[in-house]
């Protein structure tokens, strides 16, 4: 299903992969090896962090999974890590991100519902830049798509009440309250979460990461798809604008080349 990436942390992300072809498709924009397992494990580190945190049972359970994270963060400190995800990052300089990603997961658990639109970009602008320190690189704004879209697909099923992304001033305008979530069919959650995407601002930066770039512009063309049926399927031009992306991103990094090495000369 996809070559350049270890046996070990590829059976582990086979699942996640196999339901999420946008993953599945920008991970064949990042170079075979290294580059490609790091972007592999940030972006399902990150789901796993986000399922717990909004789509878990109930709230001992979300708790529990965060915990076990944190200590997991201090086993990756010793250089002692237990999970497969680990097999795509370096551990122990890791380790101190892990942690970060893992506290702002706990702490969105805990926080009450976002007041709007602008409280919510924050929040997820906020897991974009805990991402970062895993995932490298300098540009967050592909990652707050794929956290806001990935948000909005776990709360689509979600049967809990947890962390929430759905923000006050929306449900109060769709005559909604948040403990009625759990009840809502399917079509009425796909017409309150298309008006949440449709606030979503235009990019305005390009990333010098292809796989980001390239899932930056995935999520998004999901995000504006929302609520028409499949959105979730990749066509043709969803290929398309992935490597366009990830082309613009390429000439991007290519242009900072030179910056880099005046700067380290100086």
């Amino acid at each position: 299903m996809l070559s350049g990436v270890g046996p070990e942390l590829l059976a582990f992300c086979l699942p996640w992969l196999e339901r999420d072809p946008r993953l599945l498709l920008a991970c064949q924009f990042a170079a075979a090896g290294n580059a490609r397992e790091r972007f592999l494990a940030t972006a399902v580190l990150q789901r796993e962090l986000a399922q717990a945190a909004i789509a878990v049972s109930d709230q001992r359970v979300a708790e529990a999974k965060l915990a076990w994270w944190i200590e997991e963060a201090g086993a990756w400190a010793l250089g002692h890590p237990r999970h497969p995800l680990a097999y795509g990052l370096d551990a122990k300089a890791s380790a101190h991100a892990l942690a970060r990603l893992v506290a702002f997961s706990a702490d969105w658990l805990q926080a009450p519902s976002p007041d709007d639109f602008g409280s919510l970009w924050t929040l997820m602008q906020q897991g974009a830049t805990a991402t970062l320190a895993l995932a490298g690189g300098a540009e967050s704004e592909a990652w707050t798509f794929a956290w806001l879209s990935l948000s909005l697909r776990l709360t689509l099923d979600a049967k809990v009440a947890l962390a929430s992304v759905v923000p006050l001033d929306l449900l109060a305008r769709h005559g909604l309250r948040r403990s009625q979530w759990s009840e809502l069919d399917t079509g009425v959650r796909l017409r309150v979460l298309a008006d949440l995407a449709a606030r979503v601002p235009s990019p305005t930066v390009t990333a010098s990461d292809p796989a980001v770039a390239a899932l930056g512009a995935l999520e998004l063309r999901w995000l504006r798809r929302l609520p028409r049926p499949g959105a979730d399927r990749v066509g043709v031009i969803d290929v398309f604008a992935a490597w366009r992306a990830a082309r613009k991103a390429s000439r991007a990094s290519a242009l900072l080349q030179p910056r880099r090495k005046s700067t380290q000369e100086l």
